[in-house]
């Protein structure tokens, strides 16, 4: 049984996107809001009535759960108000023995070859406390919108979405967790917004005050088909990590999703039998170290 849970905000406009790849493979979709409408930076922002009212048209299987809370905690950072989230979110999952997370604007093409690969790795879900894992994909950073199609980042970036955990210790992180790479690639429309948005998300998400937002946003601008590509390391970050450009013609971003995904069809890595030993290593370290303690005190 698999279940996903979704951080809902601003952009809740992007949930059709990603929700429709994944809708008719789960058992359960909740997606969390914060009840009093603030972002992780306390700033206001509103889903019209509709949103659910369509929401509710898609749910034909009854199984999207909208989990209102106070995600906003004015004593935390912006990122600890997402891990917070994030948290509380997976911990609404309860027992299902898979639990996807995503944002709204990543989207899991062929996600039917994701379901085959964790009932192939069952047994990792029958005792998760003895093998804690955390399964580990690609982004595909979609980055721009061009009149005529998208510029986005194809380079291996690595995130963790998936678990058997119902808490992680850092935002989709967990130090407690076995993390293998098993090559699902997500496409994320992370920047792929008009200017109003992207001003929007840097004012509000984790890492508000770590960049130059103003002099970032002004070379994102400048970007077009002429110059993308010499464009190197640019992540506003960590620069290395997105280090060029690629560009897809692309009417649409559904357009771009079925164009990718023909020419990237999902390829997962079998690390079966090295998953369960090193699942097993880590849990049985742990105890032992655990006992060595308590007999040394």
């Amino acid at each position: 049984m698999i279940g996903v849970s979704y951080l809902l905000s601003y952009d809740y406009n992007y949930f059709f996107t990603s929700v429709k790849q994944v809708y008719p493979h789960v058992a359960k979709i909740v997606v969390a809001i914060d009840s009093d409408r603030l972002t992780w930076s306390g700033n206001k922002f509103e889903i019209p009535q509709s949103f659910f009212e369509d929401v509710k048209k898609i749910d034909t299987r009854n199984i999207i759960e909208f989990y209102f809370d106070k995600f906003y905690m004015a004593e935390l950072s912006p990122m600890e108000c997402e891990n917070r989230e994030r948290n509380l979110a997976l911990a609404k999952l309860g027992n299902y023995k898979w639990k996807v997370q995503l944002d709204v604007d990543e989207y899991i093409y062929d996600f039917a070859e994701i379901v085959k690969y964790l009932k192939k790795h069952w047994y990792l879900a029958v005792f998760p406390k003895v093998t804690p894992v955390l399964f580990k994909g690609k982004l595909i950073t979609v980055f721009k919108t061009l009149d005529s199609g998208y510029l986005y980042i194809d380079n291996q970036e690595q995130f963790n979405f998936i678990t058997n955990q119902n808490q992680n210790s850092f935002v989709r992180n967990n130090d407690k967790c076995s993390s293998f790479k098993f090559n699902a690639a997500v496409i994320h429309q992370s920047w792929a917004r008009d200017e109003e948005e992207i001003w929007m998300k840097v004012q509000n998400w984790g890492h508000k005050n770590q960049f130059d937002a103003q002099r970032y946003i002004s070379f994102w601008n400048g970007l077009n088909l002429e110059n993308y590509k010499s464009t190197i390391n640019f992540h506003p970050l960590s620069p290395a990590v997105w280090d060029k450009l690629h560009y897809i013609e692309a009417v649409s971003i559904d357009d771009f999703i079925y164009k990718y995904s023909q020419n990237h069809p999902q390829q997962l890595k079998d690390v079966s039998i090295k998953l369960l030993f090193k699942t097993l290593k880590r849990k049985i370290s742990a105890k032992f170290s655990k006992i060595t303690k308590g007999n040394n005190a």
